[in-house]
């Protein structure tokens, strides 16, 4: 997995590309670590260029909503491929995260 990360001072996007799996761990805690300092903003995960997630992907979603709540900072999920909003769907995430299709 990759990640970009813009901030235009209101919000930050995060860009996700990839596979987001047990694979990414690493990849994704070197990225909270780059959000950790965010604090009472609205963070948005771009996943239009990830190709796929799992169980473990959806994890380090959670972790990266509870990271980010902690800061008064809230998170939203951005355009989706339909693979991976099926997943978000069949786990029932889209109730926990707002996502924009």
């Amino acid at each position: 997995m990759q990640f970009r990360v813009k901030d235009d001072g209101s919000a930050v996007h995060v860009s996700l590309e990839g596979q987001l799996n047990f694979a990414a761990n690493e990849d994704f805690q070197s990225l909270l670590t780059q959000l950790s300092g965010i604090k009472n903003r609205k963070v948005t995960f771009e996943m239009s260029g990830l190709s796929h997630i799992d169980s473990v992907g959806l994890g380090l979603l959670y972790i990266a909503r509870e990271d980010l709540a902690e800061g008064g900072s809230s998170i939203s999920l951005a355009n989706p491929r339909d693979n991976v909003f099926r997943m978000l769907e069949l786990t029932e995430a889209h109730k926990t995260f707002e996502i924009k299709r």
